[in-house]
């Protein structure tokens, strides 16, 4: 995985009503932290970090560019943490980890399915199960995503963590028997349901 480029500034005010009116001039309020730099306090675009989050996800390898004096300079980062507003889903405020390039690291990244299953055609269903993949890895080799392909299951089939193949510099955290994806056979209609329908018929009101 490439590094995506991401311009920040130093962040100089502190507390909710700083943190307003940063919001209102278009910029979200963000911590950069690491074991060698310790805690800086910093500001990024609020467009720039959403298109980032559009274009690659939140596992991407960030190249942090902080400008402003003695803190200036390029930073290889992954984000850590972000918070939005619960019900406007606005971004509130975005943790940045510092990391080094030379040292494996644990991260999860999403899983997508690819493919109709064959059992679908047939009636089946497919139902997902994890969504995401804990791997470790250097952060130059982290996956946008792991593509599975689930064309060949067929009805009271599945996929689990045990069947994927990656290459072997990624090593795979998640339990192997943790389920990927399934095919389950249509839910045929039972008695007790055919039973609940004639009553609920009975139930609503005649039409005239």
């Amino acid at each position: 995985m490439e590094a995506v480029q991401l311009e920040a500034k130093i962040r100089e005010g502190k507390g909710k009503g700083f943190a307003k009116r940063l919001r209102r001039a278009k910029f979200i309020p963000a911590v950069l932290y690491g074991k060698k730099i310790g805690n800086i306090p910093i500001q990024v675009g609020e467009r720039d970090m959403e298109k980032l989050l559009s274009d690659f996800g939140r596992s991407v390898l960030v190249k942090l560019k902080v400008n402003d004096g003695d803190q200036s300079g390029e930073y290889d980062t992954l984000i850590r943490e972000i918070q939005r507003h619960p019900l406007r889903g606005d971004l509130l405020h975005v943790d940045f980890y510092q990391i080094s390039l030379q040292e494996k690291l644990e991260v999860e990244v999403p899983i997508h399915l690819v493919g109709e299953a064959v059992g679908v055609s047939k009636g089946g269903i497919l139902q997902h199960g994890i969504s995401e993949l804990e791997i470790r890895c250097l952060p130059t080799q982290i996956p946008e995503a792991i593509e599975v392909d689930v064309s060949n299951l067929d009805i009271g089939d599945s996929l689990s963590v045990a069947d994927l193949k990656l290459d072997d510099d990624i090593e795979i955290l998640s339990e192997p028997d943790s389920i990927i994806a399934t095919v389950v056979a249509p839910r045929l209609e039972t008695e007790e349901d055919k039973e609940a329908e004639e009553a609920t018929e009975a139930a609503s009101p005649a039409e005239e």
